[in-house]
């Protein structure tokens, strides 16, 4: 382990080799060239970018910032996204630098906030460089690890706020996945903070193999896909395919086959926390033991140790001897919804050896260190809040990042399973594919507004916007595309002098458009009915029942189908999971239905089973064969909904028969050169809108967010500058996605009276969002019931002042939890909350529990920091009222 540096400051000569010699020697281990290389950049005073696979080393580079900084007396910021890695730098750090050198803010806690190596999450960063916090007067370095967090739809802004408002004298170390654009983030923060290296490395220093498991046996994807391309059989071959076995006995035969390569312990990653929790019992109901008698005991001993604080009756409501016998067995899961304690044990064991096989989502993806001899992926798509999509090459190099922990392992071994529908092109580019894109998602808000312009400026703070990553990266779009509308342009001009030498003229260009028009209005009426299909084949899917025998019609082929199950978890595009009568079982979409599916019948399916073994499968299929004559008859009455009819079709058809050219010998050779410089017109017509729109958008959009805010008074002119108002410097303590919407509720007062419990239940509604949609009872107190209503005026009130400034709606309530929170703060216990949640249709678990409460304390304690006195010590009350049970700190 390095110690702290006891050597003079750089002032007192160059000591560079020294201190990287002090720093490596209890390493034991040759640094790779990467290291070395931005070790170097580091000693000769550069910022730096670092880009390399998981597992590489990376945060060595960031623990040498950290000791070049305490060497010379400055301070050094250890920056990460999350709060648990927060937590895990922060005791890495404290072993190595010694505890009185490194402290932690993460919102939750402060220790040692005044030490020399701070780990903390970037918010705290971001709020701190606002504030002028006089802890920034002596920081020598930022690390900012996970940088490529800056694509990070929800909270990528804060990582390019802080590069682009911190102290230029402050050098930055960014430290990231393997990007296939380093060198273009490298330039932007060149641009922005002067001298910066890029180090690049796509070494791994434990080598991974991927692998597909297939018929039991495990075979290079590469291997695989390379033979044969898989192609999708549709319902209409006859030929069935081998059914795989049941979902369980698969899994115990993919974990007996990984402990017999020796490639234990594993993370099997199935995407879906239900899937998870089902795999754990799954597991132990098939008596899957994977630990040994001794470190059965050790592991009991340190989940009995951990779970000791929780009060008895939560951990009942846990159901804490299930989450104990799988541990003991050597299996456990690990996703969101468990509670944060939970996940911490989990995390625990397997560092240490003592689980064998997590059942993880991809959330165990996201920066925890928590590395495997192998990674097992059950599908290679998942759902990613709209329809089930293929991994990206993003997802699929920090899920597989995870296999391959050095010094321990030779190799890391990534394990994808056989699928039916498995796209072996899709994942073997995948494999070929380690690197991914960043691509910036920065875009101003209310509090960076009046934070920026109460600091620079106006005109300096739209400088500075303009000058972000995201705009940046348009910049140099622009490039291109505007050569490319100057080639496109050039070539509708050849276009059109060709049309004029073969005689087109005005004329011509009328009878076009009224061509052009005919087919736009043919075109219109053909989505239309193709959308009243669609509509009316949805509808009768939704209806389907297990049981249902129903039609099953394409073009002019049409059969009988028995419903096996109804999937309606995406609404807009449900599934049936169907047998048809030539014997062929898959799922159904609604484009596989050329008309409205119709019932025919009901059987009665086998209890009990949801896949059907040989005999009842042909059982089922006589039983359909009586029913065909039925459905024939029902199928030639099945068109659907009459074709739409639009009587300018009719119209427009006339007036071309008329038009003079219409029967001209030469016209559809001139139609043809017309068409084409008509394609070549409208290509520069919209690469031209394209680039007007994306040309200094950014900065156009943070002048209407500051007309927005000089308009609701946030903003006004003081001598000749606009400055912050009373109410803009509580909008600039906001920090929240909904901030001008939480500022103008505490402008109004619409929070005022209520007591701790209505609060946080309140501030619920605008922060902690059920996963799915449920019923609410309304609340019975009245108090509490006119800030609900308060609260919704506003809420409309500030979208439509954003729709009048063309800026995106942010106010967005849900009351789901609302109930839940209040009941927490009254005193309720965790058991009867999970209990009245499931009453109620919300889907709630500990985890996300755990998590709504600590995002409604951190707005709370932004409310108790800016609000008028009375609200804000209602808002510090409620904190503390939260901050209980397995809400508490430690309890993470």
């Amino acid at each position: 382990m390095t110690t702290s540096p006891d050597i003079a400051g750089p002032d007192e000569g160059d000591h560079s080799g020294e201190l990287l010699d002090s720093f490596l020697s209890g390493e034991g281990f040759t640094p790779d060239p990467f290291q070395l290389e931005s070790f170097t950049a580091l000693d000769a005073g550069r910022n730096l970018l670092v880009s390399a696979p998981t597992g590489s080393g990376k945060t060595l580079v960031g623990e040498y910032a950290a000791y070049r900084a305490l060497a010379g007396g400055g301070r050094c910021f250890y920056t990460t996204p999350i709060k648990a890695l927060s937590n895990q730098k922060f005791r890495q750090f404290r072993e190595r630098f010694g505890p009185e050198n490194v402290g932690l803010l993460t919102g939750d806690h402060s220790i040692d906030a005044d030490a020399p190596i701070v780990v903390m999450t970037t918010e705290v960063l971001r709020n701190m460089i606002y504030s002028g916090s006089s802890a920034l007067h002596d920081l020598d370095c930022v690390v900012m690890d996970e940088i490529h967090y800056l694509g990070d739809r929800s909270r990528g802004v804060v990582w390019e706020e802080i590069i682009l408002t911190l102290d230029p004298a402050v050098r930055l170390v960014g430290l990231s996945a393997t990007l296939s654009n380093t060198d273009e983030l490298g330039d932007w923060i060149t641009e922005i903070r002067g001298d910066t290296a890029v180090v690049l490395s796509d070494h791994r220093p434990v080598p991974l193999a991927h692998m597909l498991y297939t018929d039991g046996d495990l075979v290079p994807v590469r291997a695989a896909a390379e033979p044969r391309r898989r192609t999708r059989a549709g319902y209409h071959d006859e030929r069935v395919a081998p059914r795989q076995g049941a979902q369980w006995a698969r899994r115990r035969d993919v974990i007996d086959k990984l402990d017999d390569e020796r490639l234990l312990p594993a993370i099997y990653f199935v995407f879906s926390r239900a899937g998870c929790d089902g795999a754990v019992a799954q597991m132990r109901r098939a008596r899957l033991r994977l630990t040994t008698g001794e470190e059965s005991r050790r592991i009991a001993s340190h989940v009995d140790a951990a779970c000791a604080p929780v009060p008895q009756h939560d951990l009942e409501a846990l159901d804490y001897p299930a989450f104990r016998a799988g541990l003991v067995s050597g299996i456990a899961a690990h996703h969101a919804g468990m509670l944060p304690l939970f996940r911490t044990v989990v995390e625990e064991l397997f560092s240490a050896g003592l689980i064998k096989v997590v059942f993880a989502t991809e959330t165990l993806a996201l920066g925890i260190h928590m590395p495997a001899r192998a990674v097992v992926l059950e599908k290679t798509t998942k759902f990613n809040g709209d329809t089930h999509a293929m991994l990206t090459s993003s997802e699929y190099s920090q899920i597989t990042g995870r296999a391959g922990r050095r010094g321990i392992d030779t190799k890391g071994t990534a394990v994808v399973l056989s699928q039916p529908d498995l796209d072996l092109d899709a994942l073997a580019a995948l494999v070929d594919t380690p690197r991914f894109p960043l691509h910036s998602a920065f875009a101003p808000d209310y509090s960076m507004a009046v934070n920026l312009v109460e600091q620079r400026g106006v005109d300096e703070a739209t400088s500075l916007i303009g000058r972000s990553f995201a705009q940046f990266q348009t910049d140099r779009t622009l490039v291109s595309r505007s050569r490319a509308i100057k080639r496109r342009a050039d070539e509708r001009d050849r276009l059109r002098a060709t049309l004029v030498e073969a005689g087109g003229d005005e004329e011509l260009d009328e009878y076009m458009a009224a061509r052009s028009n005919l087919s736009r209005l043919e075109r219109k009426v053909e989505k239309s009915s193709r959308d009243d299909r669609l509509s009316a084949v949805r509808a009768a899917m939704l209806k389907q029942t297990a049981g249902s025998v129903i039609t099953v019609g394409r073009k002019r082929y049409g059969i009988v189908a028995t419903v096996l199950q109804v999937r309606t978890d995406i609404r807009s595009d449900p599934a049936l999971l169907c047998l048809t009568d030539t014997g062929w079982t898959g799922w159904l979409h609604q484009h596989d239905f050329s008309v409205p599916p119709v019932p025919v019948g009901r059987v009665d399916l086998p209890r009990g089973r949801r896949k059907l073994d040989g005999r009842a499968k042909r059982a089922l299929v006589q039983r359909m064969e009586h029913l065909r004559g039925k459905a024939k008859g029902r199928m030639k009455n099945s068109g659907g909904k009459p074709v739409r009819k639009d009587p300018r079709i009719a119209a427009a058809r006339r007036a071309l028969r008329q038009h003079p050219l219409h029967d001209d010998p030469g016209i559809d050779k001139l139609a043809r050169l017309h068409e084409r410089w008509a394609k070549a017109d409208a290509d520069v017509a919209a690469l031209t809108a394209e680039v007007d729109a994306d040309s200094d958008s950014l900065a156009r959009r943070f002048r209407r967010i500051v007309e927005l805010l000089q308009q609701l008074g946030y903003l006004e002119e003081n001598e000749g500058a606009l400055r912050a108002t009373d109410a803009g410097r509580l909008l600039a303590g906001v920090h929240t996605e909904q901030d001008l919407f939480v500022a103008e509720c505490l402008r109004r007062g619409v929070w005022r009276g209520l007591d701790p419990a209505g609060l946080a239940a309140v501030i619920a509604t605008v922060v902690a969002h059920p996963r799915s949609e449920s019923a609410v009872r309304e609340p019975s107190d009245e108090t509490l019931r006119t800030a609900l209503a308060d609260t919704e005026r506003v809420a409309s009130d500030v979208a439509g002042v954003e729709r009048a400034h063309r800026l995106p709606a942010t106010p967005d309530l849900d009351a789901g939890l609302a109930p839940v929170l209040h009941h927490w703060v009254s005193g309720g216990a965790l058991s009867s909350i999970l209990a009245a949640s499931w009453q109620e249709g919300v889907e709630l678990t500990a985890g996300d529990f755990v998590r709504s409460a600590r995002l409604v304390v951190d707005v709370l304690a932004q409310v108790g920091q800016v609000a008028e006195p009375d609200l804000a010590r209602t808002a510090r009350s409620a904190v503390g009222s939260l901050r209980r049970g397995v809400v508490l700190d430690h309890m993470a």
